[in-house]
C-alpha cells in the first residue's frame, strides 16, 4: 500500500474519531497495516505527519527492532556445542 492512500484513508476516518480516541485508533491502524504487511520502511515514511501516528508507528518499529535484537541474542558461537 502506497503512503499516500494510507495518509487518505486515515485522514478521512479520523474526522469521526473523537480526540481522546485516536491514540487507540493510530495503534488499531497501525497494526491493521503491519498485518497487512505494509513494509516498516513505508510506515517510517509516514512520521512526521500526525502525532497520532507517529506515536503507533514509533511503537511498531520499536518493537520490532527490540525482536530483531532478541533473536540476535538467541545466537549461540560456542564451539563446545555438538
Amino acid at each position: 500500500m502506497e503512503e499516500n492512500l494510507i495518509i487518505e484513508v486515515w485522514d478521512v476516518f479520523k474526522e469521526y474519531i473523537p480526540e481522546k480516541n485516536k491514540n487507540t485508533a493510530a495503534n488499531h491502524f497501525v497494526d491493521f497495516l503491519t498485518g497487512k504487511e505494509v513494509k516498516n520502511s513505508v510506515l517510517e515514511g509516514l512520521v512526521g505527519y500526525d502525532p497520532h501516528l507517529d506515536d503507533a508507528i514509533e511503537s511498531v518499529i520499536g518493537e520490532a527492532k527490540d525482536d530483531e535484537d532478541s533473536e540476535a541474542d538467541d545466537w549461540s558461537y560456542d564451539d563446545d556445542e555438538d
